[in-house]
């Protein structure tokens, strides 16, 4: 179950970057929600604090990210 929630975000993640760097920012802020909110999944469930950190600081300014989208 972990390796495919890992999957989901690293999925989610790449679609956002090109999302992002095609101007498509509302969705492509969504994706990276989904792949941040995926990955500090992952991170509880392995207590890795470094990646819940990272991905809780992603999470954070992406959601900065989609509100200046709109």
């Amino acid at each position: 179950m972990i390796k495919l929630i890992s999957w989901i975000g690293t999925l989610a993640s790449i679609i956002g970057s090109f999302l992002v760097a095609l101007h498509a920012f509302q969705i492509g802020y969504v994706c990276f929600i989904v792949g941040s909110a995926a990955w500090l999944f992952v991170g509880y469930t392995r207590k890795d604090s470094a990646l819940i950190t990272m991905n809780l600081i992603f999470f954070l300014a992406n959601i900065v990210g989609i509100y200046n989208a709109f």
